[in-house]
């Protein structure tokens, strides 16, 4: 299927404007003044980025489409950090659908000329391991500096910026919006849904749920009930500061990684026994007007249980002051808001999508922000989701088995992130644990975005949107890539590593040794480019064109077949 560009609406159940809410007593207000109708083709619950870019793809498809949000912009949201993957995915979504707003998010450059300077670079994602009472060390840490390619220019979003930015860009495709209006009631009706809110109805042919944990439709639903029981365990504590120093400078020189970029030059983690700290500077870009980074703690909760005795701010400094390094990094940043802390931030649901509606990813879930998974899963849903409810309005079927794939997508990104995560914190207690846990990520995160990327290589190749339509066929974009069955067989060994040592069945050098085996001997794994099972293995360096031209030469000459065949198959466009 082919949805490149704007089109005529689509034939469904609703077409065109029906008229204007009646009740002069509470009228709807759209920002910009213009009153909201009373039915709809769609409404959409929430402004978060992923119910934002949803509207306004189904408004540039010639939809009528209501956004309701039950507080304001700008606002404070965290999933700031971007990996590769989000990056093609924004630039895969918006050039899909013809709608060059969204791409501008794919790119650092852009989103200074086009949304805000007060957005970062992440040209590095950098892992910094820590002992109480102890400097951090040179072997003790990881970074992985991106290539100079194209799609690979990941930024820190200042997310009050991004998110209002996506909710003018909605409007601008004709998509009614209004703010400070709660979803009180979601009657999901054979021929339509009505929206009731603290000011009246709405009835609309389909509802789509981004309203985050608060879900009224999940609730009334069911969907928290019987919910997957996730692993993860943790909770946050975090704000934003000024006057933050970059990590290069306050740790020794020697414990430096001693890379093209700097550890400040992208998202640091400060890792540590049953826990870690982001850092995510928005002032380490040369156009960038920020002054500000995000900072905050993910603690397992139960090896850091709430102390309420204490403010969320005294318990940060004291865990920061745990660790002479973290604390050094600290100790110029001066918060610009409260320290905010957090219960247990894992949700899940049963379910996800039922006739006439469904929910956004992080409706229906959400892990932990670690390994900043969350921004690719959005744009993974919004392509998939939009593409079958668009199909839906051109059948007019809005029968609940045209939706099951959201559910399966959103069940196996869930279950997909919190098998990564909780295995994490489970080898964050020693470091030989998380050195060979570490080290299969990044097999993991390299191999995913050559796979995302060779769809748009052979875009660029094609000129055809069709190319990315095969993304659309699998359960989640990824599970039939050539390596997938190799790097699930590599994750289950590890972690039933961990679940040995973490019963006791096994010593931390015994789990580390039969990980490290593991990545050893796969021969998807090119060894040259970075020596997965190699103790001593800690960076790598893609900024290097000659090792980027090494991996490529090796996918193409000597990698096993199938992922020669399947994998390294793109041409290199000039560009790159």
């Amino acid at each position: 299927m082919n949805r490149s560009g704007q089109t005529a609406p689509l034939d469904g159940d609703r077409q065109g404007k029906h008229g204007t809410n009646e009740d002069d007593s509470q009228p709807y207000r759209a920002d910009g003044g213009t009153a909201l109708q009373d039915s709809y083709d769609v409404i959409v619950g929430g402004s978060g980025m992923s119910a934002s870019t949803t509207a306004t793809i189904l408004g540039n498809h010639g939809l009528d489409v209501a956004m309701i949000e039950a507080g304001s912009h700008p606002r404070f949201a965290i999933g700031e950090a971007m990996l590769p993957q989000s990056s093609m995915w924004m630039w895969i979504v918006g050039q899909y659908h013809g709608i060059p707003e969204i791409q501008y998010l794919s790119d650092a450059n852009a989103i200074v000329d086009n949304i805000t300077s007060s957005c970062g670079i992440k040209h590095s994602i950098g892992f910094a391991y820590h002992e109480p009472g102890q400097p951090v060390s040179a072997d003790r840490s990881h970074q992985l500096i991106p290539p100079n390619l194209p799609f690979y220019s990941e930024s820190h979003l200042l997310r009050a910026d991004v998110d209002h930015y996506l909710v003018e860009t909605a409007q601008k495709y004709g998509v009614d919006y209004v703010d400070e209006t709660a979803i009180t009631d979601v009657d999901i009706g054979d021929n339509e849904v009505t929206v009731t809110t603290d000011r009246g109805e709405i009835d609309a042919a389909f509802y789509v749920d981004g309203t985050g944990g608060n879900s009224v439709l999940a609730d009334q639903m069911g969907y928290r009930e019987d919910a997957p029981e996730l692993e993860t365990n943790s909770r946050a504590v975090f704000t934003h500061v000024e006057g933050l120093a970059p990590f290069d400078e306050v740790i020794a020189a020697d414990a430096r990684p001693g890379q093209s970029n700097r550890l400040h030059d992208g998202t640091l983690h400060h890792v540590f026994d049953g826990g870690w700290m982001w850092i995510i500077p928005f002032d380490n870009f040369e156009r960038s007007a920020a002054t500000k980074a995000s900072v905050g703690l993910m603690l397992d909760r139960d090896k850091h249980p709430v102390d309420d005795s204490i403010s969320p701010a005294e318990e940060a400094r004291r865990i920061i002051a745990e660790f002479p390094d973290i604390e050094r990094h600290l100790a110029t940043a001066e918060p610009v808001k409260p320290w905010t802390r957090t219960g247990r931030i894992q949700r899940s649901a049963s379910q996800s999508a039922g006739h006439r509606h469904y929910l956004t990813n992080s409706t229906y879930g959400f892990v932990d922000p670690l390994y900043a998974i969350g921004l690719v899963n959005t744009f993974e849903s919004v392509f998939v989701s939009t593409n079958l409810l668009l199909e839906a309005f051109e059948d007019g079927d809005f029968s609940a088995d045209r939706f099951a794939p959201i559910d399966d997508l959103h069940h196996q990104q869930l279950i997909d992130n919190d098998r990564l995560i909780s295995n994490a914190y489970k080898s964050m207690g020693e470091f030989r644990l998380w050195n060979a846990w570490t080290q299969m990520w990044l097999g993991g995160v390299l191999f995913h975005d050559l796979y995302i990327q060779r769809h748009c290589f052979n875009y660029l190749e094609s000129g055809e949107t069709a190319e990315f339509d095969s993304l659309l066929d699998e359960t989640s974009p990824g599970a039939d890539a050539p390596f997938a069955a190799e790097k699930a067989d590599i994750h289950q060994t590890m972690a039933d590593a961990l679940d040995d040592y973490e019963v006791g069945e096994a010593t931390a050098a015994e789990a580390a040794e039969l990980m490290l085996a593991e990545m050893k001997g796969a021969d998807w794994l090119p060894k040259h480019v970075y020596d997965w099972g190699n103790e001593g293995a800690r960076h790598v360096d893609f900024a290097n064109p000659q090792l980027v031209g090494k991996l490529i030469e090796w996918g193409k000459t000597e990698s096993p077949d199938h992922i020669r065949e399947d994998l390294f198959d793109f041409t290199v466009p000039e560009m790159a």
